[in-house]
């Protein structure tokens, strides 16, 4: 501990009794203590156990020093409103609880709580409460209900964490409802519009509502003043934020992410459609590799072993005690594998990269396989306080084995529960257990208080200043900025100044002069929350900012901005951060009904050199410029740029996209459609001449000219020399397909059945699919056996077309030429409910599950004690598996990475496969998408924003769709993994696909 933190520690605890020794522990207990490894240079005491606390998930201790902590016994199933809160006291004065009381009860499945006023925030599926004991005899007595709506989901996924943010808003960590399989009843519920309760009567006092259950989006909210915004992040347990106020999140096996691009900027933009407003920072990967040191570890049937699966429970350090190599590490629970994984965040641009803390160990683990780390706390002392929930499984039985669900495992541990604390190996003292008075002190003195290390402070002395209002606090915020010691001070004193409406130029010019580039950036964000035009001229100068993340939020926050100067900022800090993949749609998402005039700009600044990060901006544009669909706008996009016009494709690309699956927005001239007409003589551009044949086939060749002639001619040259390239020789193919398709017929079916490379009969297959279908199908039926999976998946979409194709497929299948798992679980399902009664009775008297799940899985047990030969299960695997997964790079991403399932125990696998329905993957749902124009769109949810879903189909070709354009989302009860795979795979190949699998 640095000399510096003691004057703090002084001032803090200046009522506090001597520091004293952790009692000692039962013999249970210190047996739990002696299985913990922690990092050299720390040591783990026990603050309070069994039975002072039972089932914990979240502690919160206030300015008096009251400790109170959320028990959720009922977890996974009870729904009887077991749920409480408990308020835990110190009687013997050592420091530590030895009593506790129940200060509220009757709680469903409660996942977090917070400070506010008198009483406490609560999460509680479907409602935010507010709860206080009004009377002081430690029993609270007034609840009322804050917000309502969210989904009551597994409880895994349900609404949780409240905390209060540096901006003075209250965050609610939220993802949306997951589709329960076995438990539909208790946890079907998919939540209505987050309100405030009250109704109309509030709109008058600014009351909003979000959409049903906020789209899965994370929330933020102010009580006193009925706002509420959607945030453009989701996360599933936890959130947490950094000394400047970037937004970290938490997900299963995804376990550190970065909300990068805000709603309220993605908002300004309604035609611009981001897919994604978040970055995964860990250098180490998803499903990242965890180093346990668990005994006799209890992995349930679809616990990923050695990854990390379970992640929750996100905390920057900001305690001040650790030593100035913990000011940038987060640590996360990873309740699965018995162990606390921490990293080190590093700038990265716009966003970060986090590194491990530890190379092949982690910064706690326990040999105890019930340690479930749950949740952390920095407390006032700086210490990092772990929620051990201690069960012995920590699995909800919806991805549980029935035997193991059944087996009367699931509340062991029900009557236990633990919360530590690390501390320096040095010790730090535990004084503050009923011993603080933040809430008795003067304003100026918690305006000084924001000047200390601790970060449970300077959050607390905010928040209790944000609650007074009190204007006394202008001049000591004014003079903290001006003379603060710790940068982080000037954080809560610009967002209370603001909040106060006294942030006036001169502090604001101070604080954009700060050194440290954090106090910069939450200077600008503040000004941009004060819509305060005078201001703009103090911002302008940060747009050569040496700073990547200053530059990044101006870029932002200009974009509020018509103001010809900002414009001008906006335009620099975008030439100068193009590669950074968040500075292009940043800019987008600033230049509302300005797209062109930026189009224009770009290309004179980048014409030169493309990259990828440039390419995909140049996209932006395009899908942009088509959905505002002006027709003066789109048609500058048809004419050839001889200077840069990889810029002008690149356009065109987001521009086919768009139209793909909205419809073409403008009528084009004969000109431009000339234009769009591939040179195939010229050098080989592949993606410039797919994009402006995807174009043509969505608006149509030229009206009949010598040019038209002249294209085709070429095409058909091109197309039957063996000699030519294979990208020269698919657009020729494609070409002559839209120019005339029947002429062309036969060259396309000659093409198709030769043994060329796929990419040409792939492009042969699909012209002829679309102007001959039946031939095409035909074709597919002959030579069924050689097709490729992509050719077999491309033919199948072909029959799907007309009612008497459909037939002809059912009657391969029912003479076994084609097996039914080539139809993916979806196709399945649609034809087994299709309008035509003949298809319908066929489909089901097929397609339907011919034997009891279980009975199959019974006899595949013997492909569990086989040896199986990887290189075997390769084969299957590729050819069975790789059309909709990746394993080791290779295959298809639409559905889970395979990789992730090396170390789940064969059982599990091979109940995946042959059971798909048994449960779904989280975030793997498949969904369908009626678009208002009447197109359907199918898959699975990739990436959601405020403003956009992606969904990704078979395949794993992604479609971007704005929400606006959505009539029906409907989720599928249905795994997107086919039934019946046995049909193609013996016991021996089971074997051989589970060593593959499994590396072994």
């Amino acid at each position: 501990m640095s000399l510096r933190y003691l004057p703090f520690l002084a001032l803090l605890f200046a009522t506090c009794r001597p520091a004293s020794q952790p009692p000692t522990p039962s013999p249970e207990h210190q047996k739990a203590l002696d299985q913990f490894q922690l990092m050299d240079g720390f040591r783990i005491e026990l603050v309070a156990a069994e039975p002072l606390v039972t089932d914990p998930v979240a502690m919160e201790i206030d300015e008096n020093g009251q400790l109170f902590v959320v028990e959720m016994p009922g977890y996974p199933l009870d729904l009887s409103r077991s749920g409480r809160i408990k308020l835990l006291t110190d009687t013997n004065n050592d420091g530590y609880p030895d009593k506790s009381q129940i200060w509220a009860d009757s709680l469903t499945l409660p996942t977090g709580l917070m400070r506010w006023r008198n009483g406490l925030i609560v999460t509680d599926a479907p409602d935010v409460l507010y709860i206080e004991d009004t009377n002081g005899d430690g029993r609270a007595d007034r609840r009322q209900v804050l917000l309502t709506g969210f989904a009551r989901s597994n409880p895994q996924h349900n609404l949780n964490s409240p905390v209060f943010g540096p901006d003075n808003w209250i965050y609610v960590a939220h993802e949306g409802a997951i589709t329960p399989f076995v438990y539909k009843k208790e946890f079907g519920d998919e939540g209505s519009p987050i309100r405030f309760p009250g109704g109309s009567s509030l709109r008058g006092a600014g009351a909003t509502s979000l959409p049903k259950n906020a789209d899965g989006r994370n929330v933020r909210f102010r009580p006193d003043t009925y706002q509420l915004e959607e945030l453009s992040g989701e996360t599933q347990y936890g959130q947490t934020f950094d000394p400047w106020g970037h937004h970290l999140l938490t997900s299963n096996a995804n376990h550190l992410f970065h909300e990068v691009l805000a709603s309220r900027y993605i908002r300004q933009n309604p035609n611009l459609l981001v897919p994604d407003a978040t970055q995964n920072i860990p250098d180490h990967g998803d499903a990242a590799e965890v180093y346990p040191t668990t005994e006799n570890p209890n992995h349930q049937l679809l616990t990923d072993k050695g990854v990390i699966t379970s992640s929750c429970g996100v905390t920057w350090y900001n305690g001040g005690a650790f030593g100035k190599a913990f000011d940038r590490v987060t640590f996360i629970g990873e309740p699965s594998h018995n162990l606390v994984h921490a990293d080190v965040i590093e700038d990265n641009g716009a966003s970060f990269v986090a590194k491990r803390l530890l190379e092949k160990r982690e910064f706690l683990t326990s040999k105890d396989a019930w340690f479930r780390p749950v949740n952390f706390y920095v407390g006032p002392d700086g210490a990092l306080y772990v929620v051990d929930y201690y069960r012995q499984s920590i699995e909800h039985p919806e991805w549980m084995s029935d035997e193991m669900a059944k087996s009367g495992v699931l509340y062991n541990g029900k009557d236990k529960g633990r919360i530590y604390r690390i501390v320096p190996e040095n010790g730090l003292p535990m004084n503050w257990l009923g011993q603080l008075d933040l809430g008795k002190k003067t304003t100026a003195e918690l305006v000084a208080l924001l000047d200390q290390p601790n970060g449970w402070t300077r959050r607390t002395a905010q928040r209790l200043l944000y609650q007074r209002n009190d204007r006394a606090g202008i001049e000591p915020l004014r003079n903290l900025i001006a003379n603060a010691e710790r940068p982080e001070a000037n954080v809560p004193a610009l967002w209370l100044l603001r909040n106060l409406n006294a942030l006036d130029a001169e502090t604001l010019r101070l604080a954009l002069r700060n050194p440290v580039a954090g106090v910069r950036e939450t200077a600008i964000r503040v000004a941009e929350d004060a819509n305060n035009p005078a201001l703009l001229s103090a911002l302008l100068p940060l747009a050569s900012d040496t700073d990547a993340k200053v530059r990044y939020q101006l870029l932002c926050t200009l974009g509020r901005s018509n103001d010809s100067r900002a414009e001008e900022a906006r335009l620099a800090i975008l030439k100068r951060g193009i590669d950074d993949p968040w500075v292009g749609p940043a800019a987008l998402a600033g230049a509302s009904g300005r797209e062109m005039a930026l189009y224009n700009v770009a290309k004179q600044a980048f014409g030169a050199k493309p990259s990828n990060a440039k390419q995909t901006f140049f996209a932006y544009i395009g899908a942009t410029l088509g959905n505002r669909a002006q027709p003066a706008e789109v048609a500058q996009l048809f004419r050839p740029d001889a200077q840069a016009d990889w810029c002008r494709v690149a356009a065109l690309s987001g521009l086919a996209r768009l139209w793909q699956h909205r419809g073409v927005t403008v009528q084009l001239s004969n000109t431009d459609r000339l234009a769009l007409l591939p040179n195939l003589n010229g050098p080989v551009p592949p993606d410039s001449w797919q994009t402006q044949l995807d174009l043509l086939r969505l608006v149509g060749l030229p009206k009949t000219s010598s040019t038209v002639t002249d294209v085709a001619k070429q095409a058909a040259q091109i197309a039957t020399n063996a000699r030519q390239d294979v990208a020269r020789r698919s657009a020729a193919v494609q070409l002559l397909a839209l120019y005339k398709p029947a002429a062309y017929e036969k060259l396309l079916a000659e093409l198709t059945v030769q043994k060329g490379p796929e990419p040409l009969r792939l492009a042969a297959f699909q012209s002829l699919s679309r102007s001959a279908s039946r031939r095409a199908c035909t074709l597919a039926l002959a030579d069924w056996a050689a097709l490729t999976p992509t050719l077999r998946r491309t033919a199948i979409d072909a029959f799907m077309d007309q009612p008497d194709q459909i037939l002809a497929l059912l009657a391969a299948i029912d003479r076994q030429q084609i097996q039914r798992t080539d139809l993916d679980w979806h196709q399945q399902v649609h034809l087994m409910n299709y309008d035509d009664n003949r298809i319908r009775t066929e489909a089901r008297r097929l397609l339907a599950a011919d034997e009891d799940r279980q009975v199959v899985l019974a006899k595949y047990q013997p492909a569990l004690v086989k040896t199986g030969q990887a290189t075997s299960g390769k084969t299957v695997f590729q050819r069975v598996c790789s059309s909709c997964h990746q394993l080791n790079g290779q295959g298809v991403a639409f559905g889970p990475d395979l990789t992730t399932l090396r170390n789940r125990n064969p059982q599990s696998i091979m109940t995946e496969i042959l059971h798909p329905n048994h449960s779904i993957a989280d975030g793997y749902d498949f969904y369908t998408a009626t678009l208002r124009n009447g197109q359907v769109v199918s898959g699975i949810l990739a990436r959601e924003t405020s403003t956009t879903l992606t969904l990704r189909g078979p395949g794993g070709t992604e479609t971007v769709v704005s929400r606006t354009d959505v009539s029906r989302l409907d989720k599928s009860k249905q795994s997107a993994m086919p039934v019946g795979l046995e049909a193609q795979i013996s016991l021996q190949q089971m074997a051989d696909l589970l060593a593959y699998i499994r590396g072994k």
